[in-house]
């Protein structure tokens, strides 16, 4: 079954793979070529043919991007990110919305939670700083939860057990 696709296949999928997320690249090869595919078979084709894997996140026009204004934001499998200068300058938004809420500044070591796990939800309440340690309890643990209640609590005892853990 491999040859069941042609050339013209194979440089059509190459040259749309990146612009078009799985399911709306399978539509067109079905209407274009008259082929029925699954997801998976997509995928094992990508696979197989070696055409980038990460066809369900849009790629950005590299253009675009660096003309977008300062305070745009774009979405990629990574998080949310904020244009903060020009040409090229982006930063995560929670980081961003952080320093807004409570006028600081973190540095590298510090790192923004999500009280109650809900990565689009910006609002002050929701945010908290921590450090690389407690993270790392957190999610050794299994402590997190929608529950922004029940995260503050883990995240109290994650300070008390590395307190404990440093006094030792």
């Amino acid at each position: 079954m491999r040859n069941k696709y042609t050339k013209e296949f194979e440089n059509f999928v190459r040259k749309n793979a990146s612009k078009y997320t799985r399911k709306e690249l399978i539509l067109l090869l079905e209407n274009k070529f008259n082929v029925k595919l699954s997801n998976d078979a997509l995928r094992r084709y990508l696979n197989r043919h070696k055409i980038d894997k990460y066809t369900d996140y849009k790629k950005y026009n590299v253009r675009d991007v660096k003309r977008s204004k300062i305070g745009a934001e774009k979405i990629t499998k990574e998080g949310v990110f904020i244009k903060i200068a020009q040409p090229d300058i982006w930063r995560r938004k929670t980081r961003v919305m952080y320093e807004k809420y409570h006028n600081c500044k973190l540095t590298e070591e510090e790192y923004i939670l999500f009280l109650n796990q809900n990565i689009n939800d910006f609002r002050k309440e929701n945010l908290v700083k921590i450090t690389k340690k407690e993270l790392a309890y957190l999610h050794n643990n299994k402590t997190l939860s929608s529950n922004p209640s029940l995260t503050k609590l883990a995240l109290l005892s994650a300070k008390l057990m590395i307190k404990i853990k440093e006094n030792e």
